[in-house]
């Protein structure tokens, strides 16, 4: 199976291709048809897997159809533990996505300018890219609109638990609850947090191993 048989745009396809991916990786290939069918995920991938485009993929397929509300916040929310993974996924995002049009992927993280991140915020924009702490700065603070939000991600999300972000990205998935699919990818599926977490989270899960 090649990338435009899973359903993904031609624009994608055709921005893969200039990259060299020639075939999905397994990952990919259960999480992508499982994702464009709408449904939450429950994913257990380790990193190398090709775990990034097996859930960018399908968000950005979302972003080649006109959004189902107004508004001016993303549309795509990825959340990440560290700002060097949350950078990587903003770099995979804007490869995947340079021949669909008006695509734009932000990233907001820590140990960054907050003006410099405001800045990048007043522009329309898709994609947001984020760690959990910043994030709830701006969002408790009136600086991002999730009313048009379609899709959540939490990559790592076991890594998440352990740095004790949790707690924020409970409140930040209270802000993005119209979201309209949710997916969560970690390394391991094993203890009784991330279980409880995703039980919570998640809304009758397709779980992907």
């Amino acid at each position: 199976m090649n990338f435009s048989e899973l359903g993904l745009n031609p624009s994608i396809v055709k921005a893969l291709a200039e990259e060299g991916y020639e075939k999905p990786t397994a990952v990919q290939n259960q999480a992508i048809p499982a994702a464009l069918a709408g449904g939450d995920l429950l994913v257990s991938s380790q990193t190398g897997s090709g775990k990034t485009a097996a859930f960018m993929l399908p968000s950005l397929e979302r972003l080649a159809h006109p959004p189902k509300s107004t508004g001016t916040g993303p549309r795509v929310l990825v959340l990440t533990p560290t700002r060097e993974l949350a950078q990587q996924v903003k770099t995979a995002a804007e490869t995947y996505s340079k021949h669909l049009r008006r695509v734009r992927t932000v990233c907001v993280v820590g140990g960054t300018a907050y003006p410099q991140q405001l800045r990048s915020l007043k522009a329309p924009f898709e994609v947001l890219v984020a760690t959990p702490g910043r994030l709830l700065d701006l969002a408790t603070s009136g600086r991002i609109d999730f009313s048009r939000l379609e899709v959540l991600v939490l990559d790592e999300a076991d890594r998440m638990l352990d740095m004790g972000f949790i707690g924020d990205v409970d409140r930040i998935a209270a802000e993005a609850r119209w979201r309209k699919q949710t997916m969560l990818f970690s390394a391991t599926l094993e203890g009784a947090g991330l279980r409880k977490f995703a039980e919570d989270l998640l809304k009758d899960p397709a779980e992907l191993f």
